[in-house]
């Protein structure tokens, strides 16, 4: 084998092929597994904090208001509205009145 046969990294054509092809697979495998960690974690910690209040950390149940889904606490029954239920509920003609006139 001649020096012009040798590949730059000190391998052959032939090996640094193979270990290119080795590094690539490694690089998704370790890609693939962060994923999967990150989605892990985020699912565990979802599961903490679903459906819990962020007052005093009861359970929480999700009841109808003026045909609106909100979440209600069953510990300190405080009423918890996710994104745009509240601009639903000051939509709707049977809004309460004070909400309305709190949020206009």
């Amino acid at each position: 084998m001649t020096p012009e046969d040798v590949a730059p990294s000190g391998y052959d054509e032939e090996e640094r092929y193979f270990h290119e092809k080795e590094a690539e697979q490694l690089k998704q495998m370790r890609e693939k597994l962060d994923a999967t960690r990150k989605q892990r974690a985020t699912d565990q910690a979802k599961e903490i904090h679903w459906m819990k209040c962020p007052k005093c950390g009861a359970d929480m149940s999700e009841i109808e208001l003026e045909g609106i889904m909100v979440d209600k606490c069953v510990g300190c029954e405080g009423l918890f509205f996710d994104r745009g239920e509240l601009e639903l509920m000051l939509v709707n003609k049977k809004a309460l009145g004070p909400l309305r006139k709190l949020f206009s």
